[in-house]
């Protein structure tokens, strides 16, 4: 039994406890961060490495219920327009209650939603309840349109990403802001990254075996 007085605090733990294991999973082309103001709004990037939606960037919206976890599965909300048979071009919320339609306790997390939407951008499902009616028929019956919509949405994509928030949910210090590269501002932070790469890759460990060989000491200390 939990004391009502505790149960905000453990449930902002147990939201926490599903970042750590998100973050551990290391999935491809994916940032995620929780809001500052509220544990039940996960701030989303995909950055797509290939596909028909490579070099888009797709912000979205990871909403939690407050009844965490005993919920409902959590609603991913597409900010940026994406031309996707189960993504709805008015609210922009992917459909993927059909994947998960019991939210169980324990068994399912946070990250199996994340890693689901990842694969959705690669692998397109053709499905019989489309939530855009237009991508699903396309996708089945003229594939040159439909990879020409995405493409339409991958370049709107990479100018959207640089808009400032205006939804009132995305006015928050953890919402991922983009800026476009300024040489002046970023120049110096990238040439460190790539010193530090590159000193990195020339760092011989010290090691008292000869490559290639499995005898002790066989080394020399030049």
């Amino acid at each position: 039994y939990i004391n009502a007085n505790y149960i905000p605090f453990f449930l902002e733990y147990t939201l926490m406890s599903e970042f750590n294991i998100l973050s551990k999973k290391l999935i491809p082309g994916v940032y995620v961060i929780p809001a500052d103001k509220t544990p039940f709004i996960w701030f989303g990037v995909i950055f797509p490495r290939y596909g028909l939606y490579k070099n888009g960037v797709f912000r979205f919206r990871l909403l939690i219920d407050s009844n965490w976890p005993n919920c409902d599965c959590p609603k991913v909300i597409f900010e940026t327009p994406l031309f996707h048979p189960l993504v709805n071009p008015i609210t922009g919320e992917m459909n993927i209650q059909y994947h998960f339609p019991e939210w169980k306790k324990g068994v399912s997390r946070i990250w199996h939603v994340i890693n689901h939407v990842s694969k959705l951008f690669y692998d397109i499902p053709r499905t019989k309840t489309p939530e855009n009616s237009e991508a699903a028929e396309l996708l089945k019956t003229d594939n040159e349109s439909y990879m020409k919509k995405c493409e339409d949405c991958v370049k709107q994509s990479q100018v959207d990403i640089y808009k400032q928030p205006t939804h009132s949910e995305n006015i928050d210090p953890n919402y991922l802001l983009f800026d476009v590269y300024d040489e002046e501002i970023h120049g110096a932070i990238r040439r460190s990254w790539l010193q530090q790469k590159e000193n990195d890759n020339k760092t011989q460990h010290l090691s008292w075996v000869q490559p290639g060989s499995l005898e002790p000491f066989s080394r020399s200390n030049t």
